[in-house]
């Protein structure tokens, strides 16, 4: 333990003195802690609650919700007085649960590798283990977790001790609401012109004052970027402008499309960004078409995996950023500054009607003007159809046929895509004038973005499952991540704040590596993509910071690593890839192609012994 030093730190959490509600049973919890001595240090987020005798504990509440089955780890089959002393508060605890009509059961996890290591491996001693028991009763189910260092309360909880609250013998009535998939109440505003309902055909004179726009930006400028999202408004001024440019062509011109692939994308929106590229290139070659991706080292999972980073909230919006805002702006510093930016143009398919916060944006940025500009080196920028209507836009890709449609990419097959999604699309990193907006903006609504998002309280996938139930796994796999990567009743944040390499200080903290075990888990029985190469990433990260600080690396993190790049058995070393030596060669990384040959050397092997044999 004299490899971790405690620190003061700055609390930034929100501490209140009760439970949003109470039933019988839980005032009768909190009774009994209060007779037993066990000091309150406050509740975070509604319903967590801190307590200390000897140790510090927490008690995470589900009152009228139930923790999600697929997020509860398997029970080890151990009792818990195999773990306690008899005579410890912990011991106490337990059996006043089990008196009250609780089933206790204990799940596998770090603490209990801890405690059967023979001390032997130094990382298991680190400060951020924690026991954890889930305690299952008809009217409730707590997650209970014990603290094993008791020098900073978890959670980032009040340091010194609080009076317990005297309303907490106040049951909470149980009014029928309408809920959505996050368990709050929800109000559906449709604004005008917004649903998906084709028109006769749309507005001559909007027509006629778009394709004066058109000209506009294609008669000022020799470059020329279409920002293309993968959903029906940019894919709407994409056509526009290239229908335009066939008509007038001109080879000093060049257009290019710039799209993203956040590796974690809606699959529909994926498949069609690959079909309008592939459809692109056989029929109108002289469009470049450019898909621009994060760095590995900060791809979603990668920063989940392999930093710890608890799912993107709305508070903590990380992903925006990493997957979005920056792998588009170095390509457009790359390519347009290295040309010149002052002969090109940005065209976006941002319209006022879409929402509140992207109509105050444009005004900001084109108000009376025409051109707005992008904050890399001052590009100019421009959104022909911002005074649309989702119904215009449907209607006009419903009406004219897209000039590479004989190749794939059907308007058609987009409308009937967005249509079963019942979304709108997430805006492109490329397309964000301002980073602030853009955080805003990502997660509001329902939204054909990323299948990951915990962001937003997104219907859009689970809309699309009666359509297309092969996304019915990326709905599943978003569920438990949201759970147990950004509630903290589920255990799934270590309670305490990583500062530097190895002080510790008050906070929520980063994910332990049995909630990330579990992801990976889920990750393969889904059967959800994760390329190679990322998996490398994040498994070097987690490694890299055991030896730094003793991050407890459990044997089944490990071979849920291995699950995914499909190996199993050999070698378990630290220091070489997560690939490890499975045949004893002495080689420390094995691609897969390696593999499939030396499985193929081992099958002819295997032949001529069995030839031998029968001769």
């Amino acid at each position: 333990m004299d490899r971790y030093e405690f620190v003061d730190s700055k609390n930034k959490v929100a501490v209140s003195d009760r439970l949003r509600d109470y039933n019988l049973i839980l005032t009768d919890v909190w009774d009994f802690l209060e007779r037993a001595g066990f000091l309150f240090h406050g509740v975070i987020r509604d319903w967590s609650a801190v307590f200390f005798q000897q140790s510090f504990f927490v008690l995470h509440t589900f009152l009228k919700d139930k923790p999600l089955e697929g997020c509860i780890p398997e029970d080890s089959n151990l009792h818990w007085d195999m773990i306690f002393e008899c005579e410890s508060p912990a011991a106490v605890l337990f059996s006043f649960l089990e008196q009250t009509g609780f089933r206790l059961m204990i799940p596998v996890q770090a603490m209990i590798d801890a405690m059967i290591d023979d001390g032997g491996n130094w990382h298991y001693q680190s400060p951020k283990h924690k026991f954890q028991m889930y305690c299952f009763h008809s009217s409730c189910v707590l997650l209970l977790e014990v603290y094993l260092q008791n020098q900073i309360p978890p959670y980032g909880a009040q340091e010194e001790p609080m009076p317990y609250p005297v309303d907490r013998c106040q049951p909470f009535l149980d009014f029928e609401v309408e809920m959505n998939d996050t368990g709050k109440s929800t109000r559906v505003r449709v604004i005008e012109g917004e649903t998906l309902d084709i028109l006769e055909k749309v507005d001559d004179d909007l027509m006629e004052v778009t394709r004066g726009r058109i000209k506009k930006i294609y008669d000022d400028h020799s470059r020329i970027g279409l920002l293309m999202s993968g959903g029906k408004d940019s894919r709407c001024v994409a056509q526009l402008m290239i229908e335009h440019a066939i008509a007038n062509p001109d080879p000093t011109k060049k257009i290019m499309i710039i799209t993203s692939d956040t590796l974690v994308e809606n699959p529909g929106v994926k498949s069609g960004i690959l079909a309008l590229r592939d459809a692109l290139a056989k029929a109108l070659p002289w469009v470049e078409y450019h898909i621009v991706e994060p760095k590995e080292d900060e791809t979603l999972m990668v920063c989940i995996i392999g930093k710890g980073y608890q799912a993107a909230s709305v508070t903590f919006k990380y992903c925006v950023r990493r997957l979005k805002i920056e792998p588009a702006r170095d390509f457009l510093e790359a390519v347009f500054l290295a040309e010149g930016a002052d002969d090109t143009c940005l065209v976006m398919g941002s319209r006022d009607n879409e929402s509140g916060n992207r109509k105050r944006s444009l005004e900001k940025y084109f108000g009376d003007d025409f051109y707005g500009h992008h904050p890399v080196g001052n590009i100019r920028t421009a959104s022909p159809i911002r005074d649309w209507t989702s119904q215009e836009v449907v209607t006009y890709l419903a009406f004219n046929r897209a000039p590479w449609s004989k190749y794939g990419a059907r308007n058609t097959e987009l409308l009937l895509f967005y249509g079963s999604a019942a979304g709108s699309e997430c805006p492109l990193g490329a397309a964000v004038v301002n980073d602030n907006e853009a955080m805003m903006q990502c997660g509001k609504s329902a939204r054909t973005g990323c299948y990951a998002c915990t962001i937003s309280n997104d219907r859009s996938m689970g809309n699309l499952i009666s359509t297309y139930p092969e996304y019915e796994k990326y709905y599943q796999f978003r569920g438990i991540l949201k759970a147990i990567a950004q509630d903290i009743r589920y255990g799934g944040m270590v309670g305490l704040q990583r500062i530097g390499k190895s002080k510790i200080g008050r906070g929520i903290g980063d994910l332990t590596i049995d909630c990330r075990t579990h992801i990976l888990k889920a990750m393969h029985q889904l059967d959800i993509e994760w390329r190679e190469s990322e998996i490398m990433t994040a498994y070097q990260m987690v490694l890299h910071r055991e030896e730094i600080e003793g991050f407890p690396v459990t044997e089944r993190f490990r071979e849920a690593i291995y699950a995914l790049v499909g190996v199993s058995g050999g070698f378990r070393g630290m220091l070489c890839h997560p690939v490890f030596d499975p045949y004893g060669s002495g080689v420390d990384q094995f691609t897969a192609e390696d593999v499939a040959a030396i499985e193929r050397v081992k099958a002819r092997q295997k032949e001529r012994e069995l030839i031998a044999t029968v001769l």
